[in-house]
């Protein structure tokens, strides 16, 4: 925690505010006599505010000495409290910034906004210095830092073009998928159609085998039906010759003859008792 000094430098003349309590930074009064001026310790860590309680004429003595803390980057404000010669001393120090002359009479009130203020504003800028100082020596991890977010955007942009190609050439690919299923559907349909006209033009050899074989056995119940007409009719023609043959045999005969054999013939039915 810091710590905010405010040196008191008069002859025995009490700091006029009771202290405070700060959140962030202590707050400490150091009564210096204005002989003392010499043994004031600046450090460079801390927030120093000189409050100078002074007669024109000790004005006068110690002026030289004050004027040594102007130039100090440590000091953060000089207050002048004098009660005969606060408008002398304004013309002398009006040119330099770090001098604020409080009226006559002293307002004790006005005082500790003064103080509450600078100490405040003392300690924000202290803090933007230790961030500005803390990023000054972390630049190279800064740097690093914003080098890697830079690759990790390049490499972000890369990987967003790859997503993009890939999802045009998925985009493609089921375009082609679609195309490809669409052709299957036409070879299927080709190929049931195929496999329908296969179908009918078996069933039609079948039903042409059938007729054939049909016609076959036809064929051969005629050829067989022909042959047995044809026997029947060598048979006829065989009995037919027989019975031609026979009646010339018996028209050979002549009437004495046929008595002969007639009379022969009833003579073996006695013999063999069919008479």
């Amino acid at each position: 925690m810091k710590t905010s000094y405010i040196w008191n430098l008069s002859h025995g003349r009490p700091f006029p505010v009771e202290l405070w309590k700060h959140s962030k930074i202590k707050i400490q009064v150091n009564q210096m006599d204005l002989s003392e001026l010499d043994r004031i310790a600046i450090t460079p860590s801390d927030i120093h505010i000189l409050f100078v309680q002074v007669s024109f004429a000790e004005w006068k003595q110690i002026q030289q000495t004050i004027t040594s803390f102007e130039g100090s980057p440590f000091v953060s404000l000089i207050l002048v409290s004098s009660p005969d010669g606060a408008d002398q001393i304004q013309e002398i120090v009006q040119s330099h910034p770090k001098y604020l002359v409080l009226e006559n009479p002293l307002h004790v009130r006005e005082l500790r906004m003064i103080l509450d203020r600078t100490i405040q504003s003392e300690s924000y800028k202290a803090a933007a210095l230790d961030i500005g100082n803390s990023c000054l020596e972390n630049v190279g991890f800064f740097e690093g830092v914003f080098s890697l977010a830079h690759q990790e955007y390049e490499e972000s942009k890369k990987e967003n073009e790859a997503l993009r190609s890939i999802l045009q050439y998925e985009e493609l690919v089921k375009r082609s998928q679609a195309g490809i299923n669409t052709a299957l559907e036409k070879v299927n349909d080709m190929k049931n159609q195929e496999l329908i006209e296969l179908h009918e033009r078996v069933k039609a050899s079948q039903q042409l085998d059938e007729l054939r074989e049909k016609e076959l056995k036809q064929a051969l119940e005629l050829q067989k039906a022909t042959e047995q007409v044809l026997n029947y009719s060598r048979i006829e023609e065989m009995n037919l010759d027989k019975i031609l043959r026979a009646q010339d045999r018996l028209f050979e005969y002549t009437e004495q003859e046929i008595k002969e054999l007639v009379e022969e013939n009833r003579s073996l039915k006695k013999k063999l008792g069919l008479i």
